[in-house]
This record gives structure tokens, C-alpha cells and sequence, in this order.
């Protein structure tokens, strides 16, 4: 997921090719002054911070059709989650089940641009995205759907996948059938980023993530990442965004150690995530094996 290079480079998490930290400031400059589209919008301005401030407005008006997308997906999967919601209360009344987050919806111009010199890896061949096809970024349009246990996330993650498998088409409820009907779910599953074996493992980031797209031929090619995580892994990625990823996009030095101890933090957090999900179910009432939430979920189904 992640490359084995001193820095922090995050390549699956953000999607990009080891490049070189020293690049990235150079990287961002020539997207800008050799790769911007100055003879469509206008007089390119002579003083750098100009040029910048001039290519973020475009980045923002550019992203605002992911807004759009987004919160009309978001508006698809949320009587989803009530649905699952009523269902988990009835066996664990007055619990926390789930929330959004939505309060980044779209990705900032300045990451945008990050992302993009990040996925360059040098002048020896021309940046794979640039301003003409910046929609091939997967997550412009994003949020996150925050589970209280890592059971809650296997739940929602298959009430989210369900209406892409053909198998189960005749048992969906309506709400499930309207998502699939106007959304389509890349490669027809969420991938797991939660239980990657440690071999493979370069990274703390835990989450299910899966990309959509509206079937409107016109907006086909708009993709809209949706994660899945716990509270702990929620938690984890607000501490780690701010002292290593932050802090390596803007160009500073970041110590190996602190690296280490991050990515080693959400290890403990996962088994944390771990014990509490095996006390959830020690701990369910036994009228769960008779009534239980499969139960009461299929009595919300209608025919297809």
C-alpha cells in the first residue's frame, strides 16, 4: 500500500507513485506554469502567488460538480444506514450505531495540486494528471461513514455492496435498490484496508473504501470515494493527518521514529477495536439468535 522509502509518502492511501520529496515543491510549480491552461482562462499573471491563487479558483470551481455528486450520493446511502440503525436498536437499545462525516466533501485545491505533483514522478516523462484530466483523481467528491464497532462496519459495508451483486437482487429494500439504480460501485466492492496482513502492510490506515459513480452518462467518469472505519481508526487518521502527512506535504522534516510510532498506534487501536467488538457480542442479549438483526433486517425487504 505503502513504498518502503524513508518518507512518508502514502501512495495507495492518496493514490500516487513514489516520487521524491524534493520534487513535489518543483512538481507543483510546473503544473502550474507549464501545464495550467493559461491561453483558456486568461492572462497568466507575472507574480507566482498569483499564478497559484488563479489555479486554485480553477480547482475549486472544478470540484464543485463532486459536491453535487456527493451529497446526492450521501442523500442514497443514509436511509440505508437508518434502515440498519432501527435494526441494531432493537437488540442493543440506546447504543451509538454510526455517523457521517461529511464535512470535507470535495478535496481542498491545495490537495488537489499535492496530489497531482505527487502522482509525477519527474520531468523525464509528462505529469499522468494534470488539469485535463484531473477527474481521474478518485476521491475530488468524498466522505466518511463513522462505525461505533468493527462489526458495525462489516454490516454496513455489506448493506453498501449488496445492491451490486445479482445474487442478492430479489431480497434488496427499496432504499438499497434506488442506490444501485442511480449509482454504479467500482468493481462491485468495497476495498479492505482493515485486514491487510502484516507483510503487506507499509501504513496505519484502516478503512473499507469504495468508489462511485452516477450511471448519468454524462457523469460517468466522476468518482466519489466513500470510507468506512471505526471511531478508534477515525481517530487515528485525525492524529496522524496532522503531525506526519501535513506536516511532509508542507516540506518538513518528519523523523522516521515518528513515523514508526504512528503506524505502530493503529496496530494497537485495530486490536483495541478488536476486543471491544468481541465484547459487543459476548454481551448481546440471547433473544439476538432468535430475533436477531438478520432477522429484522429481512422484514424490512420488499420484492424486487
Amino acid at each position: 500500500m505503502y513504498n518502503w522509502r524513508v518518507v512518508y509518502l502514502r501512495p495507495e492511501r492518496e493514490g500516487v507513485v513514489p516520487a521524491s520529496e524534493a520534487w513535489i515543491p518543483e512538481a507543483r510549480r510546473r503544473l502550474v506554469d507549464d501545464h495550467f491552461p493559461w491561453d483558456e482562462v486568461g492572462t497568466r499573471p507575472e507574480m507566482w502567488e498569483d499564478r497559484l491563487s488563479e489555479v486554485y479558483r480553477w480547482l475549486e470551481q472544478h470540484s464543485a460538480l463532486y459536491r453535487l455528486i456527493a451529497t446526492g450520493l450521501l442523500a442514497r446511502v443514509e436511509p440505508i444506514l437508518d434502515q440498519l440503525q432501527a435494526a441494531v436498536l432493537e437488540v442493543e437499545p440506546d447504543r451509538l450505531f454510526v455517523k457521517v462525516d461529511a464535512s470535507h466533501i470535495t478535496k481542498s485545491p491545495e490537495s488537489i495540486l499535492e496530489k497531482m505533483a505527487r502522482k509525477w514522478p519527474g520531468l523525464e516523462q509528462a505529469p499522468p494528471v494534470s488539469f485535463h484530466n484531473v477527474d481521474q483523481l478518485n476521491d475530488l467528491g468524498r466522505f466518511r461513514i463513522v462505525a461505533n464497532f468493527l462489526g458495525d462496519v462489516d454490516d454496513i459495508t455489506r448493506h453498501l455492496s449488496e445492491p451490486y451483486d445479482a445474487r442478492k437482487a430479489s431480497l434488496l429494500t427499496p432504499a438499497q435498490r434506488l442506490l444501485r439504480d442511480e449509482f454504479t460501485l467500482h468493481d462491485n466492492r468495497f476495498e479492505d484496508l482493515i485486514l491487510v496482513p502484516p507483510n503487506s502492510r507499509t501504513s496505519g490506515e484502516r478503512c473499507r473504501k469504495g468508489r462511485f459513480s452516477p450511471r448519468q452518462p454524462e457523469l460517468r467518469g466522476h468518482q466519489v470515494e466513500v470510507q468506512i472505519v471505526t471511531l478508534l481508526q477515525e481517530a487515528w487518521d485525525k492524529k496522524d493527518h496532522c503531525l506526519i502527512y501535513e506536516r511532509v506535504r508542507r516540506g518538513e522534516h518528519v523523523p522516521l521514529m515518528h513515523q514508526i510510532i504512528c503506524t505502530d498506534l493503529s496496530a494497537q487501536l485495530f486490536v483495541a477495536d478488536s476486543q471491544f467488538e468481541q465484547l459487543r457480542r459476548e454481551g448481546l442479549p440471547r433473544r439476538e439468535e432468535s430475533t436477531g438483526t438478520s432477522e429484522l433486517q429481512e422484514n424490512q425487504r420488499a420484492p424486487a
